[in-house]
């Protein structure tokens, strides 16, 4: 025998008989009871209370019906004054067939085939017949011809012979179409009979899976453990209703959790903890390897739009490693995912290395990810019942008051409608996740948006829909194009108009744009003088004005409309060679740079 083994066989022994030691009274069975929940993003960490009714000493006790989304590597038991040696996950095949039941549509399911069968050949024997009808009708034919022609035409056995074979045809016909009807039937009961056949079949055997407990108890009286376990199939996403009302500097918002529940089993009554953290198997972090590099000819580097795709899909493998390391128990597993992370993080690095200045300005805007900050957790005060079911179920987490200011928005270079929008301070929560809104306004709804994730302290924008009495437009009142020297100059002079219709002023940011050259020593811009100064926000001055978006905080009067609207001329000169010409850019990166600057106005 080889000396490697020798352990192997040892632990066997020992195993088998701690078996035998735990055995000796059998096993208990208890289901337990479910009294808490903490909900992940994609998982929940259930916990069952089960109860040890039993003697005092050892005690394999087996605890039933886990969910079919149950994570086996993921049990883990607990208990005072109770010690566990032990949790095994299992899984049983259990047998409950209804023979009779079975056997009934069986019995009807070889009927109704034998009926198809019966069907089948009278269909077949129909079509024999109609074959000789047709033989019968072309024998007919050419002797008649030929009696005809020698003029001994017997008319009264053609007329026989017609009468014989149109009748015989209808009588096909109407058989034929009998046939088919019943046809029809006896395939959808057959159809309906397999499948209820397929559903008893399916459910007269199950699978149960269980945990199976070896525990020591250290006195008589009656005892309980609490048994944990993740399971899949179960999310929750934040949802938010928005609700104000003119003239009132508070909005009251009811902020809810949609859940998703498929784990199998149901919660009733349950203590709901809500977690935006990843729960995690393993126990050991990641470590960093090495980064080696080497010369090589230099080649082409690709253009912006390839490194930016090539970025991604590196940050995507990582993400992707990243959750696979975290989940992993196993030495090998941890080190498998760990190099994973390692790679993608060695192909990104390199990227950097053969990027040049400008395409590693594209990529510092290139998305990476939600990214939430740390983890948030809620408890809710309240027991909560969930069923598992693919229904979305919504759980009220919060309800507050929050403080606001109300403005309008006017975009006229886009739209001629003016916006509502209210800038909210967080004051009454750690963190607002991410989410969707439904916005309403003195009752009314007036639609729907997001917010990002705003941590206490933090202000924030939402939008509360189009103002149907506030109307804008943008006027190109001249434009000029002049040569001097070896420079070009055109110049655009706008006219900005709001037109009020309420009977009160309207506080109102109106926001326009000037060109942004690709680069600064091509094109020269310059803004003429303004009877109104931009806004001096410095999100706006930080954020926005250095991208050639102009903004004026202005107040609108009441009735101020057609001839007493509200104006504003503005304009601005364009000096370049004058042997170049103006044209539009859209590079890759300024859909994302467009999205950053919108995420920055949204969340101060």
């Amino acid at each position: 025998m080889s000396y490697w083994r020798l352990p192997v066989i040892v632990a066997v022994a020992v195993i088998a008989a701690e078996r035998v030691a735990y055995s000796q009274e059998g096993p208990r069975q208890e289901k337990g009871e479910i009294d808490a929940v903490t909900l992940f993003r994609g998982q929940a960490l259930v916990q069952r209370r089960v109860p040890v009714n039993a003697p005092k000493g050892r005690l394999e006790l087996v605890v039933t019906d886990l969910p079919e989304q149950v994570v086996a590597d993921s049990l883990f038991a607990e208990g005072d004054g109770i010690e566990v040696r032990a949790v095994r996950f299992r899984t049983r095949a259990v047998g409950e067939s209804p023979r009779e039941k079975i056997r009934a549509i069986q019995d009807e399911t070889q009927k109704l085939q034998d009926e198809l069968a019966w069907v089948t050949k009278q269909k077949r024997l129909l079509a024999e017949r109609e074959a000789f009808l047709a033989k019968l009708e072309n024998f007919a034919a050419p002797t008649a011809s030929m009696e005809l022609s020698k003029g001994v035409l017997d008319a009264t056995s053609l007329e026989r012979i017609a009468t014989f074979s149109f009748d015989q045809r209808k009588q096909a016909a109407e058989a034929l179409q009998k046939l088919e009807l019943e046809e029809r039937k006896l395939q959808a009961a057959l159809l309906l009979a397999q499948r209820r056949l397929a559903e008893i079949s399916a459910g007269s055997s199950k699978t149960v899976r269980e945990a199976v407990v070896f525990l020591e108890k250290r006195d008589a009286a009656a005892g309980v453990i609490r048994l944990s376990y993740l399971v899949s199939q179960a999310s929750w996403i934040p949802t938010y209703n928005f609700r104000a009302k003119r003239g009132v500097e508070k909005i009251e918002v009811e902020y809810n959790a949609l859940i998703r529940q498929m784990s199998g089993e149901d919660w009733s009554g349950v203590e709901l903890t809500l977690s935006t953290a990843s729960p995690a198997l393993s126990s050991q972090g990641p470590g960093l390897a090495p980064f080696k590099v080497r010369l090589a000819s230099a080649g082409q580097q690709g253009d912006g739009q390839q490194m930016a795709e090539a970025y991604r899909a590196f940050k995507g493998r990582l993400k992707q490693a990243e959750f696979q390391q975290r989940g992993a128990q196993r030495l090998a597993d941890n080190q498998s995912f760990n190099w994973a992370m390692n790679s993608a993080a060695n192909d990104f690095q390199g990227l950097e290395l053969r990027a040049g200045q400008e395409q590693l300005d594209l990529l510092a805007l290139q998305p990476v990810g939600a990214d939430e900050g740390p983890s948030v957790t809620y408890h809710l005060e309240s027991a909560v019942s969930l069923d598992s079911r693919s229904d979305l179920q919504m759980v009220p987490i919060v309800e507050l008051s929050l403080p606001s200011r109300f403005y309008h928005v006017a975009t006229p270079v886009l739209t001629s409608y003016v916006y509502r929008e209210a800038e909210l301070a967080n004051d009454g929560i750690e963190a607002l996740l991410a989410g969707e809104v439904s916005a309403y306004l003195d009752g009314r709804f007036v639609g729907r948006g997001e917010i990002p994730m705003v941590a206490r302290g933090q202000a924030f924008v939402v939008g509360f829909g189009a103002d149907g009495q506030l109307r804008a437009r943008r006027e190109l009142v001249e434009k000029t194009d002049t040569v001097q020297g070896g420079n070009r100059e055109v110049s655009f002079d706008y006219r900005l108009v709001i037109e009020n219709y309420k009977t009160e002023a309207v506080k109102l940011r109106l926001i326009d744009r000037i060109p942004v050259p690709e680069r600064s020593a091509d094109v020269r811009i310059t803004l003429a003088e303004m009877k109104e100064k931009l806004s001096a926000d410095k999100l706006y001055l930080r954020v926005e004005r250095p991208n050639g978006i102009l903004r004026w905080d202005i107040e609108v009067a009441a009735v101020s409309s057609g001839d007493v609207a509200w104006t504003l001329d503005y304009g601005y000169r364009l000096e370049f060679a004058k042997n170049q010409a103006l044209g539009t850019s859209e590079g890759p990166g300024q859909a994302d740079e467009f999205h950053r600057i919108q995420r920055a106005r949204t969340r101060r």
